[in-house]
């Protein structure tokens, strides 16, 4: 019965040492197996998809890159990420990202490993706050001497924030601020990119022509200026100013002369009237003594 035993414990340990020889000698193949596998799906690497809507929101253009076996991307490949046109004024491109808006900082290709396909969308940041100088200045076309200027400071959007002096002069009007580089016009409301001088311009201001007066004819009298200096009209057929319908001013020493012979003139009418009444009487007493005397006879 002790040889039973004894035998069948050779067999067991025959049989467990025939089992690992086995599993030694299968373990080459399998090693060199997974082996294979995982060179076969590191050289295929991932497919990185920049999406960049920077034209078109609705239908924004692709682009595809691929990893290297280890599943890194070389920033050297990475897009760069460009700003809309909309935004262009106050945004900067700020690198990619796995979501639209993400608050998550930007993927750093020079770390970052990757372990499947993956879709990327750019990130964007608020440019830094940079104030520009923007000069008036205003000068008298009369007297170049005679001058204003004025500074003012964009704003964190590099735009105005006051609109600035206008100065008037006598015998002009503005006509508007146009700046120094090619004299483009002020544009309000518009952001800087750098410091500007805008110049005032002015225009004289005409005084205009009087009318052509109509003569009786209906035609057009021309005018001309009097020794007065006011504009008198002219005659067509003599080409001399026409006469004034006013009558002209009286020259006092005329009107006392004048007053001096009308007193005389009445002063002796006044004289001749008693000088006739006596007369006529004398005349009328002798026809009628005349008379008498006939009558007698």
């Amino acid at each position: 019965m002790n040889i039973m035993v004894r035998f069948k414990r050779a067999c067991a340990v025959l049989a467990a040492g025939a089992t690992l020889a086995g599993g030694l000698a299968l373990l080459p193949t399998v090693a060199q197996a997974v082996e294979s596998k995982n060179v076969q799906t590191k050289a295929a690497g991932y497919k990185i998809t920049f999406i960049d809507p920077s034209v078109d929101m609705e239908h924004p253009t692709e682009v595809t890159k691929t990893t290297d076996e280890n599943g890194k991307l070389s920033p050297d490949q990475v897009p760069e990420v460009k700003v809309p046109n909309s935004l262009v004024d106050t945004m900067k491109g700020d690198g990619w990202n796995f979501e639209y808006g993400s608050p998550e900082p930007a993927i750093d290709f020079d770390t970052y490993v990757f372990t499947g396909d993956t879709t990327l969308y750019p990130r964007y940041a608020e440019k830094t706050p940079t104030t520009y100088n923007i000069t008036f200045i205003s000068t008298n076309p009369e007297n170049p001497e005679d001058s204003y200027s004025q500074l003012l400071v964009t704003n964190s959007k590099r735009r105005l924030s006051e609109d600035p002096k206008i100065v008037d002069y006598d015998g002009y009007t503005f006509a508007g601020w146009y700046n120094t580089n090619g004299w483009g016009p002020l544009v309000p409301g518009a952001p800087y990119t750098s410091d500007t001088t805008f110049i005032a311009k002015y225009d004289k201001v005409t005084t205009p022509t009087q009318p052509d007066q109509p003569d009786q004819s209906g035609q057009t009298t021309p005018t001309q200026p009097d020794q007065s200096g006011q504009t008198a009209p002219v005659d067509n057929n003599t080409k001399q100013p026409a006469k004034d319908n006013k009558a002209p001013a009286k020259d006092p020493a005329k009107q006392d002369t004048k007053k001096n012979n009308n007193t005389l003139a009445q002063t002796g009418a006044d004289a001749t009237a008693p000088l006739a009444i006596a007369a006529g009487l004398c005349l009328a007493a002798g026809i009628t003594l005349g008379l008498r005397r006939k009558l007698a006879l």
